[in-house]
């Protein structure tokens, strides 16, 4: 059917100029995706050096601080203080540690320090790595993604265009209105959901691959896309391909949400954080139990038994 319905396009007057200028346009679309592509890469690699070298300044005064495990003095607070109202200028640090700043700045408390010390030393090394990814030349898969990646937009478009000519000619889905019946329907249904997997296809293709920040998100978009292989079983499965589509879609928001201010201490806390807390909160248990054991009144008892 697939063969007549494509002999059926060119037997069109002009058909061969159309599909020429098509192709003329998808080519265009991948030389302007491929521009933009390296853009976007230039952009955030220069956004990347400008949030290293304003972090620096206080990575340093922090990790000079830890060492030498003393009070600050009011001219180093006041430098602490301006290397952190800077930080707030790099666009690249994470909104966990932008917010962990900001409570520092309201409120030096040592222990604030220390978590967004240690923050900040991990998304300054992750961010040095991946400069560094980039300044090294590609290596032979990434040199090959980095010639594919730009052809997300004429594949979408040439998708799009190819789904809505398929349903519109070879099944002639505008003479069978949906709301006949249910046979008529599935079509419809079918024809949504394949433009839903396009659209996350594209999505998936299109995003970086370098990090592992959106995890949950790439997995959800993945399975999203991956819901169309039901479509081979038949007409009969666009429903619960639709469904499964539109189901993920809404646990989307639930499971890509930021957690709630309570199961964090500390604005921007970690998980790789809580050993450090516990083991703060331990020392100052300790030296309360000490100061009391100190100021401790010797009992009757006690002299008795001296």
């Amino acid at each position: 059917m697939l063969q007549r319905w494509m002999l059926a396009l060119f037997s069109y007057p002009g058909f061969v100029a159309v599909l020429l200028g098509m192709i003329v346009v998808l080519l265009g679309l991948y030389v302007w995706s491929a521009t933009e592509v390296r853009r976007s890469r230039d952009r955030r690699m220069h956004a990347i050096r400008d949030t290293l070298y304003i972090s620096t300044t206080l990575l340093g005064q922090l990790t000079a601080k830890e060492h030498r495990n003393v009070a600050l003095t009011e001219h180093e607070h006041l430098e602490l203080l301006s290397a952190m109202l800077s930080c707030r200028a790099a666009v690249h640090l994470s909104p966990q540690l932008q917010d962990q700043i900001r409570s520092c700045i309201i409120d030096v408390d040592p222990a604030r320090l220390a978590l967004m010390h240690r923050a900040l030393e991990r998304e300054s090394a992750a961010l040095s790595d991946e400069l560094n990814r980039y300044a090294h030349p590609d290596h032979w898969g990434r040199a090959i993604w980095n010639v594919i990646r730009p052809a997300a937009e004429p594949t979408a478009a040439a998708a799009v265009l190819y789904l809505i000519a398929d349903f519109v000619f070879r099944q002639q889905g505008l003479l069978y209105p949906f709301w006949h019946s249910w046979f008529n329907a599935l079509p419809w249904i079918r024809f949504v959901s394949l433009i839903i997997t396009v659209f996350y296809g594209y999505l998936l293709w299109s995003s970086p691959r370098q990090g592992s920040s959106g995890t949950v998100t790439k997995a959800l978009v993945t399975l999203i896309a991956m819901c169309s292989l039901l479509h081979l079983i038949g007409l009969a499965a666009a429903p619960y391909a639709l469904g499964l589509q539109l189901i993920l879609f809404i646990s989307g928001f639930s499971l890509t949400g930021t957690p709630s201010r309570s199961d964090r201490p500390y604005v921007g806390h970690t998980d790789s954080d809580k050993e450090l807390n516990r083991s703060t909160e331990a020392h100052q248990d300790e030296n309360l139990d000490m100061d009391l054991n100190l100021y401790k009144p010797r009992t009757s008892g006690a002299i008795s038994e001296k």
